[in-house]
């Protein structure tokens, strides 16, 4: 049975200039780590219990190693992204599309789930890569430096939140000089405006929040972020704001891993394709009523059946199938892989339903578990429905 734990990584705040360098980043202070003094039983409680489908990803030991190299699955979460997450105030409790993928993730490696929970993206890169958590979400932009990045989960509309009363209506009309905009220092919004933004002044503050209400106090003119924040904010707390009709960017988000940890990412990658497939995502966008958002479209036919060879692998390194059946799998997978290199679709999809047919067998005689065989065949299958649609 998976223990869920939360802790949070509670940001300081730090203090935010209008005047004079209003463009540099005020960055954040030290975080300070305070442990939540509960467990949770994962089965018991709404944050893990998801309807749908159930992920068995037969980590072997390369992967725990990755992901699990404490005995429990460590996930960072960035609360201050509603997209991602939220903590509610009063109990501290993590919430989200991050942490519904979160428990179904940790569910498959039989392993216990630990929620860390962070204000803002920087604390959190930051306790990634000093090994405080072993897999964070909301990294996409955080590049390969970094971090190992795994495919997105999902695209999140960003635009500019204003008062009503504003003169402006476009994108255009923002990037103007003495224009100020708030964004949280390191986010999606902020990495793609300092690059992009020719006269207006960034803003930054070290979590979203703190950057809406620089907005709602009249200190900028314009907040950068994405349109669940910005309309969770109007609803809560600024009436009289209003987002602009285009976006600026559409941001992926996606789970992070240390640089160096590919078994897990290998692992987290196909995680992620099965999440999106077999309507994981779709079902915890709902939960958390997200407006603005879209699932991304899954990765190359290729880089989909390269999931499915490690996944077989695993199963005969764990000892769930013998050398023979999972070589006979193994060698329908490679003949796809090498009729798709000739541009042999119809032939390709042949060998990727035999696949299908032989995990079949094997959940019918009892060799895979429903559970086992399901992780297998939601990906291949959708992978023969798209070629031949």
């Amino acid at each position: 049975m998976n223990i869920v734990s939360q802790s949070s990584a509670v940001l300081l705040l730090g203090v935010v200039t209008l005047a004079g360098c209003v463009d540099r980043p005020t960055g954040p202070v030290a975080a300070r780590h305070v442990v939540a003094d509960f467990a949770i039983d994962a089965v018991s409680i709404p944050m893990c219990d998801v309807d749908g489908a159930t992920w068995k990803g037969d980590a072997d030991a390369a992967v725990l190693n990755d992901v699990a190299p404490s005995g429990s699955v460590r996930v960072g979460i960035n609360y201050g992204n509603p997209n991602n997450g939220t903590r509610n105030p009063v109990t501290g409790q993590l919430s989200g599309v991050a942490v519904d993928m979160a428990c179904a993730l940790a569910s498959g490696t039989d392993r216990p789930l630990t929620l860390v929970g962070y204000a803002g993206v920087p604390p959190m890169l930051a306790g990634l890569t000093s090994g405080d958590v072993d897999l964070a979400f909301t990294l996409a932009s955080a590049g390969s430096n970094i971090v190992n990045v795994a495919i997105s989960h999902l695209g999140v509309e960003n635009t500019y939140l204003v008062p009503d009363a504003s003169p402006f209506q476009s994108l255009a009309d923002v990037d103007a000089p003495g224009v100020l905009i708030s964004v949280a220092q390191g986010n999606s919004p902020d990495v793609y405006l300092s690059a992009t933004l020719k006269n207006a002044t960034l803003v930054r503050t070290a979590t979203v929040p703190q950057a809406l209400a620089l907005l709602a106090r009249g200190q900028v003119n314009a907040f950068a972020g994405s349109r669940s924040a910005e309309a969770t904010f109007i609803a809560s707390s600024f009436p009289s704001g209003r987002m602009l009709p285009d976006n600026f960017l559409i941001a992926n988000i996606a789970a992070g891993l240390p640089l160096g940890h590919d078994q897990g990412l290998g692992y987290v990658d196909e995680f992620i394709d099965w999440a999106k497939t077999s309507g994981l995502v779709q079902l915890a966008i709902g939960r958390s009523q997200l407006i603005g958002v879209s699932i991304p479209p899954p990765p190359p036919i290729e880089q989909r059946l390269a999931f499915l060879q490690h996944h077989v692998a695993r199963l005969v390194t764990n000892g769930a199938l013998n050398d023979g059946q999972g070589r006979a799998l193994a060698v329908k997978l490679e003949s796809a892989l090498d009729r798709l290199s000739l541009g042999e679709i119809d032939v390709a999809m042949n060998k990727v339903a035999a696949f299908i047919n032989q995990v079949a067998a094997l959940r019918n005689a009892g060799i895979l578990s429903e559970e086992q065989s399901a992780s297998l065949l939601v990906i291949a299958q959708d992978v023969v429905a798209r070629a031949t649609a």
